[in-house]
């Protein structure tokens, strides 16, 4: 029992004089504190005094090297101070850029040994001041560098421009481009990231600051770059047209002034964020590859703030004025930033750059929400027009112009109005059928609120003919437009058919009020007469019949003097439908005149048209002129 009790005791005292060695070793590299903690432990047990004994003495002549080193490292960072009249570091030669970069590599662990043998001697002092001297000197050159190099190595541009790069960035004899990722023909419906300074410039650029990140000045570099870069950027920028418009301005601003600026924002972003933030991004990845922290921050810190301006404008557009004009710049907006959100996502990848993510995604979703507003106006606008003059001769109203040419333009944005009203509930309309869009109700609708409108209108025409001709006329222009665009495929064929057989309604209605009264002179009716056993034709009644068709006829075609189809083919079409009606039966007319009034004693009968005559008139109706 006694000899298990001495085996444990000493097993336990080998474990901790163990666990004591394992302590020197991980202190071993402060010698003081290896010291100070020995010490205290042996107050408790003078069995760990003798691990002190086993604590490694410096090696013989390490106080020489380390004085051999501090002075090396003085006499090649004193010579470079900041206040030195020598010239910058990097326009030296390589050799001397070499050495002093060596000599800063070696000042870090020359300290870390200081401190451990050394940690209250002049010597640390002295390699502390040496850190600050080399820091100082490296700032300095890190500024140089980016105030020397601002320009990019090729000009920003879509790629639309003949004058799309510079002389560092074209092609050498031999075809190759000068740019160090080839030949960069740019454009800005891709990421397209272009060289924002020469290779060597980025090269010094990266070995200062992963030196300055390593002496502890990565907030200084943070703070250099951001300063530098974020005044290029804001420069480059205005180059490519970027305004830097607030919402006050933009709300103060005329509509073809913004018009203008919407537009060249449309091209801006697309160039802005495409080739110039991410190119801006990939510089930094450059200088600052494997300093990750440091690296996202200055790409925060430089773009951030432009990159918010740039949408911000967006922002302003969307609370701006609703007006039905700026629908389709508005859309344009939209589809442009849904374009970028990948490239945005891409870009911004960053947490630190979140904010811009969360503020591109807010600004999509309230121009898409501006761009239905602005439909509610335009809709609210057709229903809301009372306007009570009739416009002359019948012709295209010019609400029915404005309103189909502006729907005929909406329906090129047919995908993006689509997805834009996915979740909108759809209120059926029964001339579409079942499958159908939001988008495709909603136009639908849009229409027949027009047609309603044109339908008061027609009331305003005293002559029940000319009411129809102006109906025909607006329906087969809505129906042209419809055809001739994307509505076709919103609306289809069933609603397509529908309006055609109204169209022709709308002519037949015409033609009975207009030409009824001139036919029914031409008829057999009641022009026979019964004497005794005999029958035949009234003479006096033909002749009456005549003058009938004669009054009838020109007060006809005095109406008709300032009556329009403006179709040409609506037109021709109208224009034979009369005359098919009129002239067989004009003929037959004169035919029995004729016949009758040559067998009489009053052969000779004024007859004021001819057939042909007539149907000379008929054929030039309709085009809204006396003549």
């Amino acid at each position: 029992m006694e000899i298990n009790e001495v085996a444990a005791n000493q097993g336990g005292e080998n474990r901790v004089v163990a666990m004591v060695h394992h302590i020197v070793r991980s202190l071993s590299t402060s010698e003081n504190m290896t010291r100070d903690m020995l010490t205290m432990l042996s107050t408790f047990d003078n069995r760990l005094s003798a691990v002190s004994h086993q604590i490694p003495a410096n090696p013989p002549g390490k106080s020489v090297d380390l004085e051999t080193n501090l002075a090396s490292a003085d006499r090649i960072i004193s010579c470079w101070e900041s206040n030195s009249s020598k010239a910058m570091l990097f326009q030296s030669s390589p050799k001397e850029t070499n050495d002093y970069l060596t000599a800063v590599d070696g000042l870090r662990p020359l300290m870390e040994n200081l401190v451990v043998t050394h940690s209250s001697s002049a010597k640390l002092v002295r390699a502390q001041r040496l850190m600050e001297i080399s820091m100082a000197r490296l700032e300095k050159e890190f500024h140089r560098i980016l105030s020397n190099n601002v320009k990019p190595t090729m000009e920003l541009d879509d790629g639309n421009s003949s004058d799309g790069s510079s002389d560092d960035g074209s092609e050498d004899e031999d075809g190759s481009s000068s740019g160090r990722h080839g030949n960069q023909n740019l454009n800005a419906n891709e990421i397209c990231e272009i060289d924002m300074m020469p290779l060597d410039a980025v090269q010094d650029l990266r070995s200062i600051a992963k030196r300055m990140v390593a002496g502890g000045y990565g907030s200084e570099c943070v703070r250099i770059y951001g300063m530098t870069r974020k005044s290029v950027i804001e420069g480059c920028l205005n180059r490519i047209g970027v305004d830097w418009l607030s919402a006050s301005d933009v709300q103060k601003m005329e509509w073809e002034i913004l018009d203008f600026k919407i537009k060249n924002w449309i091209r801006s972003v697309r160039i802005a964020v495409r080739i110039l933030f991410a190119s801006e991004k990939q510089l930094c990845n450059e200088i600052f590859a494997g300093l990750d922290h440091v690296r996202d921050s200055c790409f925060a810190e430089v773009i951030m703030r432009p990159t918010m301006k740039v949408l911000a404008f967006g922002e302003s557009v969307t609370v701006s004025k609703k007006s039905s004009e700026r629908l389709f710049r508005v859309l344009d907006m939209y589809e442009t930033l849904s374009d970028l959100m990948p490239d945005i996502d891409a870009v911004y990848c960053q947490e630190s750059c979140a904010s811009v993510r969360t503020l591109a995604s807010t600004i999509f979703v309230q121009l898409g929400d501006s761009a239905l507003g602005i439909m509610v106006v335009f809709e609210n606008a057709i229903k809301a027009e009372n306007s009570k003059t009739s416009v002359p001769g019948g012709t295209i109203d010019p609400l029915t112009g404005y309103v189909m040419k502006y729907l005929s333009f909406l329906s090129d944005y047919k995908e993006t109005l689509t997805n834009m009203m996915a979740n909108t509930p759809i209120d059926g309309h029964d001339e579409l059928g079942s499958q159908v869009s939001a988008l495709s109700v909603r136009l639908g609708w849009t229409i027949t609120n027009l047609q309603c409108n044109l339908d008061l209108k027609s009331n305003l025409y005293k002559d029940v003919a000319l009411s129809n001709l102006f109906l025909m006329n607006n329906l087969h222009y809505i129906v042209k437009k419809v055809k001739g665009s994307k509505l076709l495929g919103l609306l289809g064929y069933g609603w397509l058919r529908k309006n055609q057989g109204e169209v022709r309604q709308y002519a037949e209605n015409y033609e009975r009020a207009a030409w009824m009264q001139a036919l029914n002179c031409l008829s057999d009716e009641r022009i026979h007469v019964n004497e005794g056993i005999s029958s035949g034709v009234s003479q006096q009644a033909l002749k009456d019949r005549l003058k009938g068709f004669n009054c009838a006829i020109e007060e006809v075609l005095k109406k008709h003097s300032g009556w329009m189809v403006p179709d040409v083919q609506l037109r021709e079409e109208l224009s034979i439908s009369v005359a098919e009606k009129m002239i067989p039966a004009y003929r037959s007319f004169l035919g029995r005149l004729r016949k009758y009034s040559e067998s009489g004693r009053h052969s000779q009968i004024n007859i004021k048209y001819t057939a042909e005559d007539l149907e000379a008139r008929l054929l030039d109706l309709f085009h809204g002129n006396s003549s």
